[in-house]
């Protein structure tokens, strides 16, 4: 085979791959590439025990890896290819690297196995998640803890100028997970009566079945020490429970680019450190949740915010309002209705008050989703947002 068309083919990939992981306002297809990722998609399928369309792509992956051992890191990934080009500018200290054990394919089976009871474990851990999360640190205002937060992509280049080969060959989850699916062919292939003894390296059956005993158990007891607190800011809506939420979200940014009026970003906030970067929603630059938008629950990978349609989207509650009536214009005799004619869910409607000369606004929270739009267009900031406590 000729060695250039793999790393040509390579960083072709790379190429697009960064262009989906920029916020180019790609819509569907922001930070495409983590759909490709059969960690993700496994993850989320064992946890949710559910899927969506785009999770064709990562079986197809999936699949291809049980006949083509490592192909979609030899050919696809953005990674891989970043952590071969620093290891071939650092020190080659292999002898040392020889001498640390793999531990990706525990990483994989033991995440997996944990999923299936409710927490994927080493989710984060994967590589297009990282790779993608380095770029949504530059989706909105910079700031350097954001910017140290995502900085997973540097820091594992870092280790490669030391480690020549570290995390591809030693930790990567996905790699080890290609490894496993390769290994599935040969268990099956395997003649009956056979009396060749199984390498340890391919004892799949055992390396499987304790790995996921390990994971079961882990996923059993672990969610009990981790408790998350209840969310007391806006989470996107069609949001998993937040327990679900902190645990499935890998931090990818794939919403905060593709939300288009910008009210999403990374939550820093160190009150709940388990819900420490996920996406929150923030109404303090006049934007607000589009009623016939259901972009941020159409890119997320892993189903911490499920697809809805804006049909389903006047039931999805992300917070309500609060009017306070002390700097209403209304109360002071003074022509204004914007707050209702821009309720795209009929949620608020001018009444008579007490004075029945004094008309004021009154919201039908049973119909009001905390959308946002009446208080970022209320001319005297009267109306205030309130979230829902998940």
């Amino acid at each position: 085979m000729n060695l250039a068309k793999p790393k040509t083919i390579r960083r072709i990939s790379t190429v697009v791959a960064v262009i989906f992981a920029m916020p180019l306002k790609l819509k569907i297809f922001t930070g495409f590439f983590i759909w490709l990722s059969p960690f993700v998609m496994l993850n989320s399928f064992f946890m949710l025990k559910s899927m969506v369309l785009l999770n064709v792509a990562g079986w197809i992956v999936l699949v291809t890896s049980v006949f083509r051992k490592r192909w979609f890191c030899m050919y696809m990934c953005p990674v891989g290819l970043g952590c071969d080009t620093f290891s071939k500018w650092g020190k080659h200290n292999t002898k040392l690297v020889r001498k640390i054990p793999r531990i990706g394919k525990w990483l994989a089976v033991i995440s997996l196995g944990a999923a299936l009871t409710g927490i994927p474990l080493f989710i984060l851990l994967d590589p297009l998640a990282i790779f993608n999360g380095f770029f949504a640190a530059f989706t909105r205002e910079v700031n350097l803890v954001t910017v140290l937060s995502l900085s997973g992509l540097p820091l594992l280049f870092a280790v490669h100028l030391i480690l020549p080969g570290m995390w591809c060959g030693k930790i990567c989850p996905l790699g080890a997970l290609f490894d496993e699916a390769a290994n599935v062919k040969t268990w099956i292939l395997k003649k009956p009566g056979t009396k060749e003894p199984v390498p340890a390296e391919n004892g799949f059956g055992r390396r499987l079945f304790m790995a996921t005993g390990a994971g079961l158990l882990a996923g059993i007891f672990l969610p009990k020490m981790l408790q998350s607190k209840p969310a007391v800011f806006f989470r996107p809506p069609a949001s998993s429970p937040e327990n679900i939420f902190n645990v499935l979200c890998v931090r990818c940014g794939n919403c905060i680019k593709a939300c288009p009026t910008r009210i999403l970003k990374h939550h820093t906030e160190t009150g709940n450190i388990t819900a420490w970067m996920t996406p929150e929603i923030t109404f303090q630059n006049k934007g607000y949740c589009v009623e016939s938008c259901t972009l941020c629950g159409t890119v997320c990978p892993t189903g911490s915010i499920s697809p809805f349609t804006t049909e389903a989207k006047k039931k999805l509650f992300i917070g309500s309002i609060e009017i306070g009536l002390e700097k209403c214009l209304l109360t002071e005799s003074r022509e204004c209705d914007r707050c209702k004619s821009v309720c795209g869910y009929d949620a608020i409607t001018i009444i008579p008050s007490g004075n029945s000369v004094v008309m004021q606004p009154v919201a039908e929270l049973s119909k009001c989703v905390g959308c946002g739009a009446c208080a970022a267009i209320c001319p005297t900031e009267t109306i205030h947002m309130v979230p829902v406590v998940l």
